[in-house]
């Protein structure tokens, strides 16, 4: 098996790992059924290697990859599970009947779609770059595979979106995710990627792991105190723009640091599940918590390489520290 082989073979397996078991959405029982591996293979793994193709021939700095993702959280979160249109049972109960408008749950769309962008587009990304740095800038798909997974793609979204209903919202759905493409092609030719000699392994999965924790559970408790609307999308706002600011300040955003700092992130998610696990005394959470935070946390200190990750237009030096 070649190398790109490996490296989609392993995009496509890990992709619905990453976001459906790793945050405890899915139990790991779950994919021995084959009617939910059937589902969440494609669900995650087409769209992920599309945006993967589609951002190498636009060639997306980070920023432009991130939009990309915005557009499949909505996807995701919009067309598919249509969390963002609940006013009660949301999956985090704390933003049920929380700034409701127009039909969608605005409070938890301003955190589960960049969620989406970072944990089922960016991140993965970052991570098989790391692990196949030989591949890592190689189209793994010619004209014709690409127009093959790409145009059913976009006719299955077009799709959802006209015939599944409420009508409304799906079409502001569509909306929304046309928009962000339309914005990530603005973008086009930022792509700058350098090999950056840098040794640092513990600062960036540290970052990640604080990061993570920070704007997800910031969200839940400014969520749960119901602070006015406008302080609270300023106050979200605000978190996630300085978790991004530090995270150029301090050249996280080159690889093999991205991949570290995604790892942290996922360290830190799998925690939350652990801990979910133990709240409610179940066993599986707590063993797949467990696992995959030990998994992660492996996996950083073995050591990445790799110059996977777009930098944007910005200027990096080699570093090294502790």
């Amino acid at each position: 098996m070649t190398t790109q082989a490996k490296a989609l073979l392993t995009l496509v397996c890990c992709a619905p790992i990453l976001t459906e078991i790793v945050s405890g959405n899915t139990p790991a029982h779950a994919f021995l059924d084959p009617r939910v591996a059937v589902f969440l293979v494609p669900a995650y793994s087409w769209p992920l290697l599309v945006i993967r193709e589609l951002a190498l021939r636009w060639r997306l700095s980070t920023l432009g990859v991130f939009v990309l993702g915005l557009a499949y959280g909505v996807v995701n979160e919009g067309l598919l599970a249509q969390t963002l249109l609940r006013y009660e049972h949301v999956p985090i109960n704390q933003f049920d009947r929380y700034i409701y408008w127009g039909g969608f749950n605005l409070s938890w769309a301003v955190v589960i779609v960049p969620w989406h962008a970072l944990l089922a587009v960016v991140f993965p990304l970052a991570l098989v770059g790391g692990l196949f740095p030989a591949c890592a800038e190689e189209r793994w798909l010619g004209k014709r595979a690409f127009a093959v997974l790409a145009a059913p793609l976009v006719a299955a979204v077009i799709f959802v979106s006209v015939v599944r209903t409420p009508q409304r919202q799906m079409l502001a759905c569509l909306i929304a995710i046309v928009t962000c493409v339309i914005v990530s092609y603005v973008l086009r030719g930022g792509r700058d990627v350098k090999i950056v000699k840098d040794s640092r392994r513990v600062f960036p999965f540290v970052f990640g792991a604080v990061a993570y924790p920070v704007f997800v559970a910031g969200s839940i408790v400014l969520a749960a105190n119901r602070v006015a609307p406008l302080a609270y999308f300023a106050a979200v706002g605000a978190l996630f723009a300085a978790l991004a600011v530090l995270s150029a300040h301090y050249r996280l955003l080159v690889m093999p640091a991205t991949a570290r700092l995604s790892l942290g992130a996922y360290f830190a998610a799998s925690a939350f599940t652990l801990a979910g696990g133990i709240a409610h005394r179940s066993v599986e959470p707590i063993l797949t918590g467990a696992m995959l935070a030990a998994f992660f946390l492996g996996i950083a200190f073995a050591g990445l390489s790799g110059s996977g990750m777009p930098t944007g237009s910005m200027q990096e030096l080699p570093r090294s520290a502790g």
